[in-house]
């Protein structure tokens, strides 16, 4: 298909066509919103590596996306460090919100803070994405 022989609008149907398969296939599909009234530093374990990923950290109101690919279903572990404390959650305590994830293109886990955390299948309205 030669693209300077089509219209504007038969350029933009083509971009917005490449754009929506592009969004279909999500390669960052799981992030962590920092709801906690404060900063704070994530690391997670992914079950085909040895090592734990490295801390990273998140400021107050603000998300970060996962590595490339790697979904909720397949993390082994998770731990957050908030104020001094660390809060850690193995498999049983991941199993819930990998359910609730199961059937989603994308996963997005807030932390409330004090070692709460949930999962939604959509970013919050005011994400502010890093």
């Amino acid at each position: 298909m030669n693209m300077l022989r089509l219209g504007r609008s038969g350029r933009l149907a083509l971009l917005l066509a490449a754009c929506t398969s592009l969004a279909a296939c999500n390669s960052w599909p799981t992030s962590l919103d920092n709801r906690a009234a404060g900063d704070m530093t994530f690391r997670y374990h992914h079950r085909l590596y040895d090592q734990w990923s490295l801390w990273a950290p998140v400021r107050e109101g603000h998300a970060v996306m996962f590595a490339h690919e790697h979904r909720i279903r397949d993390i082994s572990g998770f731990e957050i460090t908030e104020g001094g404390r660390t809060y850690r959650y193995g498999t049983r305590a991941l199993a819930p919100v990998q359910s609730f994830c199961a059937g989603s293109q994308s996963c997005v886990l807030v932390y409330r803070g004090e070692g709460r955390l949930e999962a939604r299948t959509a970013p919050l309205a005011d994400a502010k994405m890093d």
